[in-house]
């Protein structure tokens, strides 16, 4: 040490000047950089301040097809219609503006109409829009009555408005809009007009959007008590006596600090030689000491700390819930536990690999750990399960952190081996016994998270006691499925697909299951549970052998059968398919294989060859519910499709709302020039029907000519087709059982009179 110390008091007279010269530079830099960097964040700040107005302006504009309308001034300042009400300044802003609120103004300003998630409700629930918003429609009366006493036109933009405002913490793209005539000398323009005002709150996917446009880093929302990250940009929301509701924060561009680092390098050098003796000198001393430290340091910590994230594993999550829990018996209050899992982890394995997996799962771990205070614990239990213990609590901060917690695992994540959505959900027990077993807190956890899961996914459940039985009830339908697969008892019907003539030239095969005990369950729910306990290829294989047995009754009829993601992507599908053609000695010419968009979302290779494969054995593919998913030319190009089905969403539109029929003709057309045949499903109306043929759509399929029925009422039918006589001339020929439900009425669609 005598050595070191003599070499460090040579050295100290010449590293205090080098120190001095250049911290001296090193602060100029520091200066200059910094201006730099406001300036830069001067310039988003802006950017993004003009694409919020830009956005909202946009949102207006779209409601004005329905406002700038004779009928809409008809319908409320001449008459007030409430059908039409609801159906347009309800349904339409909702459905089809991404309005979740709205409101009416009558000529004297209040509220007429309320509507909000999807129904109509009282008037004063949504006074406070009506309040906030009094400035901007007042500003648009003013407006219209100069350009009237003018005679300018009314029907530019004057009519509407938009703006973003902060209500109640969150952001809302706030729409107004004058209902008037779109005739210029109309006599409507008599009555004083009423308002229509629409608010959607600015989503994280908009935000996304936003910063991408204007190519600055993530937007995100900054609540009041929240601290923006220093140096971040920021784009403040207040109210009219200058307080900050709410902010809009990212981290902008330093091109100052970018060009600071790179100069800081050979300044760094220079004093790096200067002080490198000295260092290698304390190193060699230091290093004997550092390293036993470090190693029983490492050592505690992997004993208590999970491998790959580095938080609290089981054993220092359950020593931190005893240590919480001997808190409330002294002191009282709440204790919350959180079991949060990630929703659909299993495909992200599954498609990308485990260490895309992992990846994510650090990712979360780290987002999490940045939403919880100092004195909350943070524990990963394994797998894709993470816990929190949230100590001084009650039940609204408890929900306020999950929803936060919600939020923020929520959306895209760029991993290295591609993109993937995250979402999760999240189960709650609020703990205010200090007697409670770690254990039991889990379990009450867990079924919480099982409630939250079970109802959707991407949200958060208290753990209430009625739970178990939910649990066991769900327990139930899982034994008595798993029993019925292996036995078995899963029934087979098939629907007819038939041409524009009649003709059955094909049969779609779909599962029924009835419980021995509770009757009948949706297929809906029980698929779905089936996904979920691993029975799915076990399912599906049952139903292909089936579909298979059958197609031999009906000789050149092809029997459609689909095939779910989770089934492609086992390794042994390709072996059970060729085992099950060997078996049943079918010819895989009679069947098709029917498989959704997302069996192709992750554009691989494999799903590729799996699909060739099928192709060259002889199947037929058929992408179903297309137009609902991630449709892409892509996939009809890269991929072995010969049909495609359009989903029975846009079908049960036909006659009612012009773009369904726009999209069918769109989708028809592109279907003949990639050569691919089509089948629109759930035909239930003649009307639609006709439709259809009109299209170009020879194929159709739903309850207009029947329901999905037994094999050996298909044989009836084969045998027993008969000509009927249509409205329009054409000649129908139909199966004799047509089971077809009675025709529905027309819905009114947002600009019917």
């Amino acid at each position: 040490m005598t050595r070191n110390s003599s070499e460090l008091k040579l050295l100290a007279p010449m590293a205090l000047i080098v120190a001095v010269a250049v911290c001296a530079l090193v602060g100029s830099l520091w200066v200059w950089a910094e201006q730099a960097d406001k300036m830069s964040r001067n310039r988003e700040e802006k950017l993004v301040m003009l694409g919020l107005d830009q956005m909202a302006d946009d949102h207006s504009q779209l409601m004005t097809p329905i406002t700038i309308w004779d009928k809409a001034v008809e319908s409320t300042a001449v008459k007030y219609d409430d059908t039409w009400v609801k159906g347009n300044i309800g349904d339409y802003f909702q459905n089809f503006l991404n309005f979740e609120s709205n409101i009416l103004l009558n000529d004297k300003g209040e509220v007429v109409f309320a509507y909000q998630k999807g129904k109509e409700v009282p008037p004063e629930t949504l006074t406070n829009v009506a309040v906030q918003t009094r400035g901007m429609v007042d500003g648009l009366r003013n407006t219209y009555n100069d350009r009237r006493a003018k005679g300018l036109p009314h029907t530019t933009g004057s009519n509407h408005a938009g703006r973003l405002m902060a209500i109640k913490g969150h952001i809302y793209i706030v729409g107004a809009s004058l209902l008037l005539s779109d005739k210029q000398d109309s006599p409507l323009l008599k009555y004083t007009p009423y308002v229509a005002i629409g608010t959607h709150e600015l989503s994280n996917e908009e935000l996304m959007a936003l910063s991408q446009r204007y190519m600055v880093s993530s937007i995100t929302v900054l609540n009041p008590g929240q601290v923006a990250p220093k140096g971040a940009a920021t784009v403040a929301f207040r109210d009219d006596n200058g307080n900050v509701l709410v902010q809009l924060t990212w981290m902008p561009d330093t091109p100052g600090h970018t060009l600071f680092i790179r100069a800081l390098g050979p300044v760094l050098m220079i004093s790096l030689g200067l002080g490198l003796i000295a260092l290698v000198l304390l190193h060699q001393s230091q290093r004997a000491a550092q390293g036993l430290i470090a190693s029983e340091a490492k050592a505690k910590h992997m004993a208590l700390h999970d491998n790959l994230t580095g938080l609290p594993n089981r054993t220092l999550f359950a020593d931190r819930l005893v240590q919480a829990c001997e808190r409330l018996k002294r002191q009282g209050g709440h204790v919350a536990v959180m079991c949060i899992g990630l929703d659909r982890f299993k495909d992200v394995n599954d498609t990308l690999g485990h260490l895309a997996g992992d990846e994510l799962i650090r990712h979360n771990g780290s987002k999490i750990s940045s939403m919880i205070r100092s004195g909350d614990t943070l524990a990963r239990l394994g797998g894709d399960e993470f816990v929190i213990i949230q100590t001084d609590t009650d039940g609204s901060s408890a929900a306020s952190l999950a929803k936060r917690v919600l939020e923020g695992l929520t959306g895209t994540v760029n991993l290295e081996s591609g993109q993937v959505f995250s979402s999760c959900s999240i189960g709650v027990t609020l703990i205010g016994d200090g007697d409670i077993e770690p254990a039991e807190a889990l379990r009450q956890a867990d079924l919480a998270l099982y409630r939250a899961k079970d109802e959707g996914r991407g949200q958060y459940a208290f753990f209430e006691v009625e739970m178990d039985a939910t649990i066991k009830l769900r327990k139930t339908l899982e034994t008595g499925l798993r029993e019925a697969i292996h036995v078995g008892d899963i029934d087979v019907v098939y629907q007819p697909q038939v041409d524009h003539f009649g003709h059955i030239i094909g049969v779609e095969a779909l599962c029924r299951w009835t419980h021995p005990t509770r009757g009948p369950v949706s297929p809906a729910y029980f698929i779905p549970l089936a996904e979920e306990c691993g029975l799915m290829n076990e399912l599906g294989t049952l139903i292909m052998r089936r579909a298979m047995d059958d197609s031999h009754r009906w000789p050149g009829l092809k029997v459609a059968v689909n095939v779910s993601a989770t089934q492609m992507r086992s390794p042994s599908f390709m072996t059970t398919i060729k085992a099950l053609l060997a078996e049943t000695k079918t010819s895989a010419e009679q069947i098709e294989i029917e498989i959704t968009e997302g069996v192709l979302l992750n554009d691989d290779s494999a799903t590729q060859m799996v699909l060739r494969d099928l192709r060259h054995m002889g199947f037929t593919i058929a992408l179903d519910d297309f137009g609902t998913g991630y449709s892409s030319l892509g996939y009809l190009s890269r991929y072995p499709v010969d049909k495609i089905k359009i989903d029975r969403s846009f079908v049960s539109n036909l006659g009612v709302d012009p773009e369904a029929e726009a999209v069918i003709r769109a989708i028809v057309k592109l279907s003949k020039a990639l050569n691919l045949n089509i089948v629109a499903e759930g035909v239930e109306t003649r009307a639609q029907k006709n439709i259809l043929r009109q299209t170009g759509c020879n194929i159709i399929q739903g309850y207009l000519f029947s329901k999905p029925v037994p094999s050996n009422s298909i044989d009836e039918m084969m045998q027993n087709e008969r000509r009927l006589t249509i409205n329009d001339g054409l000649e129908f020929t139909a199966p004799k059982p047509i089971n077809k439900p009675a025709e529905k009425p027309i819905k009114m669609t947002p600009r019917m009179s």
